[in-house]
């Protein structure tokens, strides 16, 4: 516990399961378990076998020691391969646990790799009886405790069964529903045939939520092509690139054109409660998006009428709907003065490791730097996360 958090609501906008063997076979038909992907990391890897083997002996109570060390450190205890050994990552006993340990009082829970076995899959049925599997597997980790605030998964390539799936989730229990930023079947994300799912979304209190992995693209792959082979050192797990370091200075372009989309086609003005969580895509890019997104309509939108029939300014909608989650290593006090203190949200991203050995005290030393008044601290810490989630 930090001095910011002593005596504070923390809400964590961004943590993991990290799926055993079977977990998406356990939820799914039987034509998802024999046409899934096997993702971005198979569980066979021979090189991931020991890493089963011991979480496995751990969760049977056969390494008593190894436990206790992971309550006594909850982010910087470090095995090998961690994510797959973490306390509370398979169980959701222990996650019940490490909220209290952690103090929070509220955690966004997301799928990990499952989801690639399902996104990347051209088989229509298989993305929604997958998406199926993957909401109620979430909604059963996280039924176990009001805090655990599961996270499901929905395709847009079809609105009608992205309707009906969501309709599902809710019943299930699912909280938000994470959805891809791109343009899929040569619709807009702004499409009005996607009216009736923020209808219904904004009706039951349920936000979008938009994640690292949104966007199908991210680096262009054609920009990799040099002319010179790219080496990694290995092979282990952790040059499994999910995400390359090339990624990471354009991860928030796919964001920023569905805003965008969103706002300049009026959808946030048709849906004034639809609230938009992003997480884990970084929040550097906020200040600038909240300028461009004016000056589009100041500079260059006079001629368009569906731009001048917009009530707010394009800004003033992020403020009112949207909630962004930066990352431990950015700047968070110098993005809190040049967004205000209504769109940042604390988060961990527990138990992957890029979410660093100490989010608590990475946060609570770059907000300092600013000197925050307290108001401005219940809104990263709680107040920007209860609204986002309507809690």
């Amino acid at each position: 516990m930090n001095a910011h958090t002593a005596d504070r609501i923390v809400h964590d906008a961004d943590s993991h399961i990290i799926e055993p063997p079977g977990w998406l076979e356990n939820y799914a038909t039987d034509y998802v378990c024999e046409n899934a992907e096997r993702g971005l990391i198979p569980l066979d890897l021979p090189i991931l076998k020991p890493v089963l083997e011991r979480a496995e002996r751990r969760l049977a109570g056969e390494d008593p020691e190894t436990t206790q060390a992971m309550k006594a450190n909850l982010f910087g205890h470090r095995e090998k391969y961690t994510q797959w050994t973490a306390y509370g990552a398979q169980d959701n006993l222990e996650r019940q646990t490490f909220l209290d340990l952690a103090g929070l009082s509220g955690q966004l829970v997301f799928p990990s790799i499952s989801w690639f076995r399902v996104f990347y899959s051209k088989d229509m049925r298989v993305q929604y009886e997958g998406a199926e599997a993957i909401n109620r597997g979430m909604a059963d980790f996280c039924s176990i405790d009001q805090r655990l605030k599961a996270v499901g998964f929905v395709p847009l390539n079809d609105p009608r069964r992205a309707l009906a799936c969501i309709k599902q989730g809710i019943k299930l229990g699912v909280s938000t529903f994470w959805l891809l930023t791109d343009a899929v079947e040569g619709r807009s994300p702004a499409h009005v045939e996607y009216d009736p799912i923020w209808a219904l979304m904004q009706e039951a209190g349920i936000p979008i939520t938009l994640h690292i992995g949104s966007s199908v693209r991210r680096f262009p792959a054609v920009y990799m092509e040099t002319g010179v082979e790219r080496v990694l050192e290995g092979p282990s797990l952790g040059n499994i690139e999910a995400t390359k370091p090339h990624d990471l200075p354009v991860l928030h372009h796919s964001i920023e054109r569905w805003l965008t989309a969103m706002i300049y086609f009026g959808v946030f003005d048709r849906f004034p409660r639809l609230k938009v969580g992003i997480i884990e895509l970084g929040a550097n890019w906020v200040p600038a998006t909240l300028m461009n997104l004016d000056m589009g309509v100041s500079l260059l939108g006079k001629f368009d009428q569906g731009l001048k029939s917009l009530s707010l300014k394009p800004s003033e909608y992020i403020r009112r709907q949207v909630r962004v989650a930066p990352l431990h290593t950015e700047d968070a006090g110098w993005i809190l003065r040049n967004v205000g203190k209504e769109i940042l949200m604390f988060n961990t991203d527990y138990p992957h490791p890029e979410g660093g050995s100490d989010p608590f005290g990475a946060f609570e030393r770059s907000l300092n730097a600013v000197s925050p008044t307290p108001d401005e601290l219940d809104h990263f810490y709680s107040k920007n996360f209860e609204s986002y989630m309507g809690l």
